[in-house]
């Protein structure tokens, strides 16, 4: 279980540092590609320790803490885990592959990619998460809110 939980919210840190425009340069590629390998390691360990290799009880699991916190039973939300992480280790890969198209990239991808993982980690963090781990996804938002709300006014009083 520590492990599960540590992997988590040490990936969730380094997504925070890889996605605040203050620590962007030079290394965010590198936190951004550290947090996506922890982040898998975070799904192995649930998978082992928790869920012992069962989707079946991982849905399970995702089902009855839907319904303890929204009255849903319904365990779909796993499925957003799966695309969640499957979209951070292919973000990552496509940064080392190809950095000049993945620099390019249209903005639509960018803001749907950083909304859906902003969404899942939020989730994660502060509505589903435990008393700690709420407070480490209340400061990890804080934090990513202040710095691009600095990195807009920094760029309007230059332009």
């Amino acid at each position: 279980m520590f492990l599960t939980r540590a992997t988590a919210m040490v990936a969730f840190v380094l997504y925070v540092l890889a996605f605040v425009p203050r620590f962007k340069r030079p290394w965010s590629r590198v936190r951004w590609s550290a947090g996506a390998v922890v982040f898998l390691a975070h799904v192995i360990c649930a998978f082992h320790f928790v869920h012992h290799w069962s989707h079946a009880d991982a849905y399970a699991s995702t089902a009855k803490q839907t319904y303890e916190l929204a009255g849903l039973d319904w365990g779909g939300g796993v499925y957003f885990n799966y695309v969640f992480t499957a979209l951070w280790v292919v973000d990552a890969v496509w940064w080392w592959v190809s950095p000049v198209s993945h620099e390019k990239r249209h903005r639509l991808i960018l803001y749907a990619l950083h909304g859906f993982m902003a969404f899942m980690w939020f989730n994660g963090t502060v509505v589903f998460g435990r008393e700690a781990t709420r407070w480490v996804g209340v400061a990890g938002f804080a934090v990513v809110g202040m710095s691009l709300l600095a990195s807009r006014i920094s760029k309007r009083s230059i332009s």
